[in-house]
């Protein structure tokens, strides 16, 4: 599991410092920085909770999906604070990079996910 975890850690980072480059030629790589941020606790969270849940599930399945469950919310949560607090500190030009290497990042983890039949695999 750690080699498929530093993949999609590699990928996403170059992905964000990728945006932050292409941005930082636009004069918006502070947003793109702060989409990168949230991309990446993002990516901690789903990390360590994955890793919480498959312990979990050794010793009680039911338990370890609960933990994914309330990961979900929990991260849910998170980015909506996150959201909300960057885009309310920085000028209404620098949202669009915000979200979009958000979601450029995210998309990478498909590139993870590429013949896997379980998110867990």
């Amino acid at each position: 599991m750690m080699k498929t975890l530093d993949k999609a850690v590699k990928i996403q980072v170059v992905i964000g410092l990728l945006a932050v480059m292409v941005y930082s030629l636009l004069g918006h790589a502070v947003g793109a920085a702060y989409g990168m941020f949230i991309g990446l606790v993002n990516l901690w969270m789903l990390n360590y909770t994955f890793e919480k849940a498959n312990k979990r599930a050794e010793e009680d399945p039911k338990s370890g999906i609960l933990i994914l469950y309330m990961s979900a919310v929990i991260r849910f949560v998170l980015l909506a604070v996150l959201f909300v607090l960057g885009l309310s500190f920085l000028d209404e030009s620098q949202a669009l990079p915000v979200v979009l290497t958000f979601v450029v990042m995210q998309l990478a983890k498909l590139f993870d996910l590429k013949g896997k039949r379980r998110l867990t695999d």
